[in-house]
This record gives C-alpha cells, structure tokens and sequence, in this order.
C-alpha cells in the first residue's frame, strides 16, 4: 500500500497539469484554440521546502505544451495538444476539445464542449501504475451580461479508477468542475494591455481535486502571464504532502495565419466651402434660375 500510494505521488506531477485550454487550474472553459493558432505553455507549480530533487520537495516538473485549433469552421471548433513534463520517466500526456462558441445555434445560447485529457502514453495495469489518466469531460459556459467575463459549469469522469484514488485508499473518479474569469480591467500601459482575475475548482479526494484563483496580465494579445495559488483537497496525494501550491504559468499564441485586413473605412465627402459674407456680414446665399 505504501509502494502504490508514492508511485501516485510521483504520477502527481504528470497528470494534474496536463490540460487543454484551462480557466487556472482544471480545464473549466469552452474556450478552444483558433484555428491554426499554436498556444505555447511553460507552467510551474511549487511551495517552500525540500530542495527539489529529493525526496518530499513540494514542486512538480515543468510543463511545456502546446495546443492548436484544427478546424477551419466558426460554429464547431476543435483544440488538439500535448503537453511534455520534465522530469519524469514518461512525460509525455496529450488532450482534445470540441467545442461550439457561444450564441451560434439560437439566441442567448451557452457555449459548450466536451473534452479528454490526462491521456498518457504508459498503460496501467493490475501491477503497476501507468499515465493513462483518460479523464472525461463537458462543459457550459456563458458571458456574464452587460460586463463581460464569464462563468462556466460542468464536470469529469476518469477512465482509468486505479489512477484516481484518494491517499485513503478510496476511488473518486468523477466530479464538478466551474470556472470564473472577470471583464478586462484595461491598463493600456505600453508593457501591460490588461488584466482579469479568474479562480476554478475541480472537486474530487484525488490527485486532480484542487481549487484556485489568480490574476492573469495580458502583455500584449497574445502573450500573458498566470499567477496564484492553488489549494488541494487531498494534500496527503500531492508531492511532499502539501495543502497549498504556487503557480506561474506563461502563456504565448504564435498565429500561423496573417489577421484579415481591417476594412477599409469609407471615404469622407470633402466639406463644402464657407459662402463668402455679404458687406452688412450676412453670409450670401447662391441662386439658381
């Protein structure tokens, strides 16, 4: 039992941040990447303690990923991906999202997806635990009204049971996921466009079970920087058994595609010149017979 519960400290690290399109912490958006859009990710997790690399550090291997839209359609969108995660033994994790963007079907429609992440490349089996997490999920979204932002609703269900047991030994498969990101709080600064504050919650006594909140700042459009903490609910199932972890996440999207030039605008009417005024300074007024 022992053996079993530090091989799923060590898997941890692999599966709880190998993720499509995220609000912070779980993938609690139907947000999809644009068509033709690599989004490029270098995520760390960590807290004070053990010097990494020994046994009980509280940190988790860096994550770098990529994910990228592959359908070309405005109503049906699909994110595909992978994320490395270094060290570890097999590092290697990939997800995908479909999604349909909101108010595409009929008025005030939610926006929604359905998703797979957490799918690995080390099969688990009666002796030995593997990375195949293959962890389900739908999600409906919608814009909060009159100020922008939004709030999204859904949840999960693991494949793969013997990789979603709590520290006490019990299977929690499934459960809620909600996002919440604010409106743009423009800055407009040459070096910092915006920010939001944005928090999520994955439910669940497992590896994957977490709340957390943050502040994104938005350098430019498409190049941002995510930092918070996040809070687990099974610590004892987390590396160097800790509550309480700290993320810096940067995040950059490389457009493959030139944006469509802006229309141009219209051509103003040249302004009609002043009639010239009359000697008791009235301005004249020209006839035509």
């Amino acid at each position: 039992m022992k053996k079993a519960a530090l091989a799923l400290m060590t898997l941890t690290a692999l599966g709880a941040q190998a993720t499509p399109s995220t609000t912070f912490w779980a993938p609690s958006t139907t947000a999809v990447q644009p068509f033709l859009v690599p989004h490029i990710t270098y995520d760390t997790y960590f807290w004070k303690g053990t010097t990494p690399g020994q046994a009980g550090s509280p940190v988790y291997p860096i994550t770098t990923g990529l994910t990228m839209g592959v359908l070309p359609w405005e109503n049906l969108q699909l994110e595909v991906g992978f994320d490395v995660l270094l060290p570890s033994s097999d590092p290697l994790l990939f997800n995908a999202k479909l999604g349909v963007p909101e108010d595409k079907l009929f008025p005030f429609q939610p926006s929604f997806a359905v998703g797979i992440f957490g799918v690995g490349t080390k099969g688990t089996t009666n002796t030995q635990l593997g990375t195949d997490f293959d962890i389900l999920y739908a999600q409906v979204q919608h814009t909060i009204p009159s100020v922008g932002g939004y709030v999204s609703v859904g949840g999960y269900y693991g494949l793969q049971d013997q990789l979603l047991k709590g520290s006490d030994g019990s299977t929690n498969r499934a459960g809620f996921m909600g996002g919440f990101m604010s409106p743009d709080i423009n800055i407009n600064l040459p070096w910092l466009l915006k920010m939001n504050v944005t928090a999520d919650l994955q439910t669940g006594k497992n590896v994957f079970g977490a709340a957390g909140g943050g502040l994104y700042f938005f350098f430019t459009d498409k190049v941002d920087l995510l930092t918070g903490p996040v809070y687990f609910f099974d610590p004892a199932s987390q590396p160097g058994g800790r509550q309480w972890f700290w993320t810096v996440q940067l995040d950059v999207d490389l457009p493959l595609r030139s944006s469509p030039p802006a229309a141009a605008a219209p051509a103003t009417p040249p302004k009609a010149e002043a009639a010239p005024a009359s000697s008791d300074g009235k301005t004249s007024t020209a006839s035509s017979k």
